[in-house]
Formats: structure tokens, sequence, C-alpha cells
């Protein structure tokens, strides 16, 4: 089963498509998150590039990036949060 918060990174794709090189001389960071639908299962990661051109986001680690800071969290949380 999906996370739900899949819903939620999908949605933030157009906006960085749009805004992203603004978001970028802004933020200058770059953010993974670590989600899990239950304790103990599988993570789903999800990496926002904040830091680098007109910006990036990706289901997975984007490759020759390091994440500034990384978020460990259960998929319902995560949702909260949001």
């Amino acid at each position: 089963m999906p996370l739900k918060s899949t819903a939620i990174f999908t949605k933030m794709a157009p906006h960085l498509e749009k805004h992203g090189a603004a978001m970028v001389a802004k933020v200058g960071a770059v953010y993974c998150f670590e989600l899990r639908e239950k304790k103990g299962a599988k993570a789903v990661v999800y990496t926002i590039d904040l830091k680098n051109g007109s910006g990036a986001i990706k289901e997975g680690k984007i490759e020759g990036v390091k994440a500034d800071a990384t978020f460990v969290m259960l998929d319902n949380d995560f949702i909260a949060l949001s």
C-alpha cells in the first residue's frame, strides 16, 4: 500500500517547477524524509533539494546530493505535520 504522504510530495512537484529557483535562493538546504507506514516497516525516502539549481523533488535519494537534514517519522505523523 502506498504511503498517504506520497500525495503530498506529488502535489509539491508542480510548485517546485514553477517557483523552484526562488525557493532555492531563500532556503538553500536539502531535506530528506524517511517515512514508514508503521514501526519496523521499510522506509520510503523522499528528497527535496532546495539548494541546487532550480530545485528538485524525488522519491529516493538524489545522486550526488547530501541532505542537510533528515526527518525520520511514520507516515501518519508526516500527514499530521503537513
